[in-house]
């Protein structure tokens, strides 16, 4: 399944473009049928499998993931897969206004090298909880009470207070 819809392709981009770079006869598209063109559902397709790939090698997101996403976290899967695939689409039509198709190209570019490199692009709660270090520690108190051998042979080993940094 797309992580972005034809409607929402159309959205963020402008329609009578999209219909000329999906449709292959050189005459206008109807604006009505941009948005379920084959080739829109193909490159949203292609375009999710290039998150997808990126997500692997990022090893910061899962693809099982996203589709839990809500809010902007949403919004932004939604307008990566969109540039993705506005720059597939640029691809059908080598030429077709190069200044527009090279911005295009070059954001969707950033956001599959901010995926690969896993940076923080969702803000996933459960991934930036991963990263935190637990400091807590045991205390010297719960050490004795666990009656480990080194309390029931005093005589052959030194005492917790000799073993535990700081006397915690």
């Amino acid at each position: 399944m797309a992580y972005a819809t034809g409607q929402e392709l159309v959205k963020r981009y402008d329609v009578d473009l999209i219909g000329d770079l999906a449709q292959d006869e050189r005459e206008p598209l109807d604006r009505s049928v941009v948005a379920s063109h084959p080739n829109v559902a193909a490159a949203l397709d292609d375009a999710s499998g290039e998150i997808d790939v990126a997500l692997l090698v990022g090893q910061r997101y899962l693809p099982e993931q996203l589709p839990s996403l809500t809010g902007f976290s949403r919004n932004h899967l939604v307008r990566i897969a969109c540039a993705i695939a506005m720059s597939l689409l640029f691809e059908r039509r080598p030429g077709m206004r190069p200044e527009i198709a090279e911005a295009i190209a070059k954001k969707a570019r950033e956001h599959i090298t901010a995926l690969n490199r896993g940076e923080n692009v969702f803000g996933i709660q459960e991934n930036l909880d991963a990263g935190t270090i637990d400091t807590a520690t045991i205390a010297t108190v719960d050490i004795e009470n666990l009656n480990l051998l080194p309390q029931r042979m005093p005589r052959y080993f030194p005492g917790t207070e000799q073993r535990s940094p700081l006397g915690y």
